[in-house]
């Protein structure tokens, strides 16, 4: 099976599935609100995102063991080029979904909030672990350019052998200033023929290209490498922002805990002071009422007499 068609990288990954469902009740009156409906949106789109990083770091993972291998060949290198391509450009427009989902929720509530620092935290460890995988693969990259069996240029058509490594040849590639101008100065019965000389000619040129086509290569190893202290940067703005929100609606609910449990202290306070006041109240009550008997009976007996 070939690398790129095998979906999750042979390696399991975490589906985040639609966020369609219901964050710590929002009214369903403001459901269909266009606020709500970018909400979702960005965050459908976040969590597809760091499911397609996790993706490509699987095929990162999986390509670094082929490199310097017979698999190791330039459509290998192009296909993996192209992998870290697409996964950069999905890191960096992820990056900015999640700060527009920072600023769209400053207003939301709590819950709203929470799932946007989760999404956030999810993705910058994924980014993390893409990022540390691709430094990786590119120093292995780097160091296979030379000795990959899949990625040897064709030789020039004058025949020969290949050319050689070490000792004159190697002042040739080192100097070749001074190589061509021995090559074309020398003319004593002991020079080389001039179809050696040619031969060597191209041998240096086919030298020269292949350190051309490395240079070229080493440059886009390090085109692809993704700058993740800037996307952290822009992440950490975040981070202090809503940091400072959650806070604030945190010491809020504490605030209202605390103020919940005065209440009900001052209710319970109310009511046995309402319960004394009833006991006090009846008792008089019934001192009134003897008092009136005691008054009535001598009352009467005074006026029997």
């Amino acid at each position: 099976m070939s690398l790129w068609n095998s979906p999750g990288g042979g390696r399991d990954t975490q589906n985040y599935g639609s966020t369609e469902q219901s964050y710590g009740g929002m009214g369903s009156p403001t459901r269909g609100s266009d606020t709500q409906q970018r909400y979702h949106q960005l965050c459908d789109s976040i969590s597809s995102s760091i499911f397609s990083i996790n993706n490509a770091t699987a095929t990162l993972e999986r390509a670094s063991k082929q490199l310097g291998t017979q698999a190791d060949t330039d459509a290998f290198r192009e296909k993996l080029h192209m992998t870290q391509q697409n996964a950069n450009l999905t890191i960096k427009s992820t990056t900015s979904a999640l700060q527009d989902l920072g600023a769209l929720v400053t207003h939301g509530d709590k819950q709203q909030k929470l799932q946007s620092s989760r999404l956030r935290s999810e993705f910058q460890e994924v980014v993390k672990r893409y990022s540390n995988l691709q430094k990786q693969v590119a120093t292995r990259q780097k160091y296979t350019m030379g000795v990959r069996p899949g990625g040897v240029a064709a030789r020039p058509s004058g025949g020969g052998a290949a050319p050689q490594s070490g000792g004159w040849f190697d002042a040739l590639r080192q100097r070749p200033e001074e190589a061509t101008s021995l090559l074309d100065g020398v003319e004593s019965p002991q020079s080389p023929t001039q179809q050696q000389q040619q031969q060597w000619r191209q041998d240096f040129d086919y030298e020269q290209a292949m350190l051309m086509e490395r240079d070229q290569r080493v440059r886009q190893i390090e085109a692809d490498m993704l700058d993740c202290n800037q996307i952290f940067k822009d992440l950490a703005s975040i981070v202090h922002e809503q940091g400072a929100v959650i806070d604030t609606i945190e010491g809020n609910i504490e605030n209202t805990q605390q103020n919940t449990s005065q209440a009900v202290d001052q209710l319970r306070s109310a009511a046995s002071y309402q319960r004394k006041y009833r006991q006090k109240t009846c008792c008089l009550l019934v001192l009134v009422v003897v008092v009136a008997a005691v008054v009535a009976l001598v009352i009467f007996f005074s006026i029997k007499k």
